[in-house]
């Protein structure tokens, strides 16, 4: 049988922008999801991709009916819609431990995961994403893995619920007032194509790693969140007013995410856009 790659979250914005880019080079792919996932989209890039749902009977025979040799998992929940504890611990814990079983049994090669860049206790996606991660390392004798720490990703038609493309909604329509923090939190943000770049860096240099490997991944450059969302009003020229320091910050916040990206440098890979680049792309593509 020809190789697999199974990828997980490919009805998501980060997933199916992955699976975009793999389809040019990549022919075999089974796609995991949920039984009640919309797979139109994805069905019209290729029509030889293979769906398979979360559930232990199809995953089973997803790794009986093909020669998987590599996982790449982007499937998860950040728990911004109020779900349950519980359901945030299926997503992010348990399901990728389940497929983490199957591919040890079937002997598959190679795990990407997409992990997290926030500590342990900084809310419950991150509590269990950790928590996975540790499981990775616990079974990397047995399958290789690469665990990306991935810090906040942005980019065109991403969902409305993450901080960058709700910021450029909210200006886009002229919110009169717009309550933030001090912003004096640092963040490193990093733009969609050049997430999907370093993902592809690491595949094209998989041969490299051996054992359990933390890659932490971003722009390898930290702006206040102040200075995000004033960047925001100036390019998107809207008339809404920031007023910061109006709500306080989250308990557990984080003051500051940065990424050191020299493990991807060193096979080859930099981002290409800055901060200001990534943006002006963004809202260009914004549609009210």
């Amino acid at each position: 049988m020809t190789k697999s790659v199974v990828i997980t979250g490919a009805t998501g914005y980060l997933g199916f922008k992955f699976l975009e880019k793999i389809l040019e080079v990549k022919s075999s792919i089974c796609v995991v999801k949920r039984e009640t996932s919309d797979i139109l989209k994805i069905s019209s890039l290729c029509k030889n991709i293979k769906f398979y749902n979360t559930d232990e009977v199809s995953l089973d025979k997803m790794f009986k009916e093909n020669d998987v040799d590599m996982i790449i998992h982007f499937a998860t929940l950040y728990g911004r819609k109020n779900e349950s504890i519980f359901q945030i611990k299926e997503a992010n814990l348990d399901f990728p431990l389940l497929l983490l079983k199957y591919g040890i049994e079937h002997n598959v090669k190679y795990f990407i995961n997409t992990g997290t860049s926030l500590p342990y206790l900084t809310n419950q996606y991150s509590l269990f994403k950790n928590q996975f991660s540790e499981c990775l390392q616990f079974f990397s004798s047995k399958i290789i893995t690469l665990n990306i720490l991935l810090e906040h990703f942005y980019g065109p038609d991403d969902d409305d619920s993450k901080f960058i493309s709700s910021m450029i909604y909210r200006m886009k329509n002229n919110m009169l007032d717009i309550e933030l923090t001090e912003g004096t939190q640092l963040r490193d943000f990093i733009f969609i194509d050049d997430v999907i770049s370093a993902y592809l860096c690491l595949i094209n240099n998989i041969n490299k790693f051996s054992g359990f490997n933390i890659l932490p991944l971003g722009s390898g450059e930290v702006f206040t969140i102040r200075r995000i969302v004033e960047t925001i009003k100036d390019v998107s020229g809207s008339n809404s007013n920031l007023l910061f320091g109006k709500i306080p910050m989250r308990e557990n916040e984080l003051l500051c995410s940065d990424a050191d990206i020299s493990k991807f440098q060193s096979l080859g890979w930099n981002p290409k856009f800055s901060l200001s680049e990534g943006l002006k792309l963004t809202i260009e593509s914004y549609k009210k």
